[in-house]
Parts: C-alpha cells; sequence; structure tokens
C-alpha cells in the first residue's frame, strides 16, 4: 500500500461555555480588521515548496513566516511565539482545535493578533486563538507562527496567483486589471462560504457536481466526504491506489486514496481523468460541500484566484499568456 502525507492546517473554533470543541453551536472569535487604504497593491511572492501558500511577514518588528488558509477561523498564531513576541494569550479560557485528525484537539486559548506587517506594510490587529504549532512545523518541515485566516481575510480582497506563486492585497476591485490582463478566460461567482470555508458551487466529477470547499490550508487536491460517493457514477469511477496520512488539528489521520477515472473542473477549468483523491469518514452534505479542494488541485489548473471577501465574489482567471 503506498503511503503520502498530506498537511491540513487546523480549522479552529471556541465553544466558550464549555471550553471545548464539538460539533454544536460555536462562538467564533472573529474580529473586524482594518488595512490602510492604498494606492497600488501589495504584492509578495509566497514559497509553494509545500504546497501551501507560505509567506515571510514580521509580528511586532520580528521576521516570522506564516501560511494564507481560507478554511481557518479564526486565524492562529504559535503559543510559543506569542509569548515570545509578548501578545496576550487568554490562558483562563482554554479550548480544544477541531478539524483533520483522529486524536484529540490541541489546546488553544483567545489572543488578539497585533503588529502583523508584509513587506512593510502593517495591519490592524485581528482576532486569534494560540496554540502549541509544534507538530504542524515538523510535518512542515519549518517553523510556523502563524496561520492567517478568516479572521484577517474577511474584509481582505486576495489574488492568488499559482502560476507565478505571487500573493497581492488589493485596495480596490479594479487594481486586479493589470494582473490578469493576458488572461483569456475568467469565471466569477458568489463568494459564500460552510464553515468559513468559501464555496465553490457545482464543481464537476464526471457528470455528477456539487458544492467544495476551497481550502488553501490543505496541500493536497481533492478530498472526498461521504456525500461525494452518492453522486452519479462517482463510487464507481474510483480505483484504489493505497493509502495517505493528514495531518491537522487532531493530529494524524489515515485516509484511502483512489484514482478517479473520470475528468473533474469548475466553471471553464477542466482537469483529465487520472486525478488522486482521497476518501474521508466526515459525511459532508449535496448542500453544503461533498468535497474539500485544496493547493494541489489549483496548482494544476493554472489559475489566478481572486477572492473578495469585501464584495463577496470570486474570480478564477485562467489561459494567462
Amino acid at each position: 500500500m503506498q503511503s503520502n502525507t498530506e498537511t491540513h492546517i487546523p480549522t479552529a473554533r471556541l465553544r466558550t461555555v464549555s471550553r471545548t470543541f464539538g460539533a454544536a453551536a460555536y462562538l467564533l472569535l472573529v474580529g473586524t480588521v482594518g488595512a490602510p487604504a492604498t494606492a497600488a497593491p501589495l504584492t509578495a511572492p509566497f514559497d509553494f515548496s509545500k504546497s501551501e501558500i507560505g509567506v515571510e511577514a514580521s509580528i511586532r518588528g520580528v521576521p516570522v513566516y506564516v501560511i494564507l488558509d481560507t478554511g481557518v477561523d479564526p486565524s492562529v498564531i504559535d503559543l510559543a511565539s506569542a509569548d515570545a513576541l509578548g501578545i496576550k494569550v487568554k490562558r483562563e479560557d482554554a479550548g480544544e482545535a477541531s478539524g483533520f485528525g483522529a486524536g484529540k484537539g490541541a489546546a488553544v486559548f483567545p489572543a488578539t493578533i497585533d503588529g502583523l506587517a508584509i513587506r512593510g506594510r502593517s495591519f490592524a490587529p485581528f482576532e486569534g486563538l494560540a496554540s502549541d504549532m509544534t507538530s504542524l512545523s515538523d510535518h512542515y518541515g519549518r517553523k510556523l507562527s502563524a496561520v492567517l485566516g478568516y479572521s484577517f481575510l474577511s474584509d481582505k480582497i486576495v489574488l492568488i496567483d499559482y502560476p507565478s506563486r505571487k500573493l497581492a492585497l488589493l485596495d480596490k476591485r479594479r487594481d486586479i486589471k493589470p494582473m490578469v490582463r493576458t488572461c483569456r478566460t475568467h469565471w466569477t461567482t458568489p463568494l459564500t462560504t460552510s464553515d468559513s470555508f468559501p464555496v465553490i458551487p457545482r464543481f464537476r466529477f464526471g457528470r455528477a457536481s456539487g458544492p467544495v470547499t476551497l481550502d488553501t490550508g490543505s496541500n493536497g487536491g481533492i478530498g472526498l466526504y461521504q456525500a461525494a460517493l452518492a453522486l452519479p457514477g462517482l463510487r464507481t469511477s474510483l480505483v484504489e491506489r493505497g493509502t495517505e496520512i493528514h495531518s491537522g488539528a487532531r493530529g494524524d489521520a489515515k485516509t484511502e486514496t483512489y484514482a478517479l477515472a473520470a475528468p473533474v473542473g469548475f466553471g471553464p477549468f477542466n482537469l483529465p481523468a487520472g486525478q488522486i483523491v482521497s476518501v474521508h469518514s466526515e459525511r459532508g452534505s449535496t448542500d453544503t460541500r461533498v468535497a474539500n479542494i485544496g493547493n494541489a488541485l489549483f496548482a494544476a489548473t493554472k489559475v489566478k484566484m481572486l477572492l473578495d471577501y469585501r464584495g463577496r465574489t470570486m474570480t478564477f482567471y485562467g489561459d494567462c499568456l
């Protein structure tokens, strides 16, 4: 049996009444984030060596390495890094992280992340959780100081340029024009969310389709939930391939992997049959999401992805010269 490793940055939520994480109602620690009005977009290269959106930044003037993750709510800062940087951590209000993995969730503590800067541009404080990210750093192969999630992104306009490995934070949507001028294809859809993940509707699996979540915290491709197996023709299109280890907020979990003998795609973007998919134990739903889609798939489609949280739209650009 083949074994690969896929990393998922944790989805973190806090239920303050019981101070545990579960499937019940959550109080999300999502704050408002302000960014200064600027005449030009902020652009920065990102490290894609691990199929993650890794960015060199600083917090309170100290260089740090952070990950951009559309599936985390709120953002997360490494506990030891928070202490070293003098960021106040509310240890009296502990919770437990939820997300991928088969073990117990890591302890998390409310914290306000302040003093973040990327390429010299500072951002207003935003809500987060502090947690020991040592295990995630070990899996990643590099010290991770923070994960920038929904509490950072919620009022931003963000461009992820997979072909050029560049990240842009835009002041106005029209700032995108020079960056996509050579792209011959584009597709726009409303930015709706499921548990803070952006949702791509009608993602195609052969002749079937269903909603999927967009997860830049996953370095994988397609992670199917159980609801996907009921889509017409999908189960019979799976060709067993091996096993895969997923690492996340609750440690490691093993899943079965398959080659999908059907093309996949969304909007005008398509990939041929033979894509590797993993099947997860989560139930999912044909109403919310039947699968989770990670960076490997978006990189393979060579898209430039515009996530306009402010205007609540997503646009994908392709066939760029």
